[in-house]
Formats: C-alpha cells, sequence, structure tokens
C-alpha cells in the first residue's frame, strides 16, 4: 500500500508536465505564427497575361507588333473564343485608377451561390 502512493503521484507529475509542455508549445505557436497573405490583406486583384505565346517583340518593322494567341489569369492559361475580340479599357494615369479587362471566355462550369453552400 505504501508503494501506491508515490507511484500515482510520480504519474500525475508526469501527466501535469507533459500539459505543461504541449500547452507552452501550443502558444508558443499561436504566439509566433506569421499571418496568411490572403486572410491579412482580404481579396487581391487577379493578374491578367495577353501575350502573343512563343515570341518576344525586336527593333526590326512590325517586330514590335503583337498578335495575342494566348489569355492566363493568375499563370493559368484560359480557351477563349476566336471570334470575340478582347477589349481593355481606357488606361488613365491616375494613380488610384484601376484598369478593367473585358474577356469573354469559355466555361465548363459557372457555379453563383454562398460560399457556405459550395
Amino acid at each position: 500500500m505504501n508503494d501506491a502512493l508515490p507511484i500515482a503521484l510520480s504519474w500525475l507529475a508526469a501527466a501535469a508536465a507533459l500539459a505543461f509542455h504541449w500547452d507552452n508549445r501550443r502558444r508558443w505557436r499561436r504566439m509566433n505564427r506569421k499571418p496568411s497573405p490572403a486572410k491579412a490583406i482580404g481579396p487581391t486583384a487577379a493578374v491578367i497575361e495577353i501575350v502573343e505565346k512563343g515570341r518576344a517583340t525586336d527593333g526590326t518593322l512590325g517586330g514590335s507588333v503583337i498578335l495575342p494567341n494566348d489569355i492566363r489569369i493568375n499563370g493559368q492559361s484560359l480557351a477563349a473564343p476566336a471570334d470575340r475580340p478582347i477589349v481593355v479599357h481606357e488606361i488613365s494615369t491616375e494613380p488610384d485608377d484601376l484598369v478593367c479587362v473585358t474577356l469573354t471566355l469559355i466555361a465548363r462550369r459557372v457555379t453563383i451561390a454562398a460560399e457556405g453552400d459550395l
């Protein structure tokens, strides 16, 4: 009977030490965690590239003419119908103005729903 008390107390001390260690690790991770960029600044604007794939411009006559054949949004190439034009709206030099682009794309699926329903 006398051996049960020290054994029980040593198990209790080991469990308490493990709990304190686990809690300190969790607190340290939470305090040293870097915020994810998307959550810190909210939604970001898309990067739209309208490019002529496989060619660069040069200084020759007609060498600076670009005939776009690839449309990318955030680096992902997208399918677009050949008979629909790409319209880039007027570009202003005002620092607060944004550039607007209208694209007609071929979509496999379009979903319009509340975020919680997806």
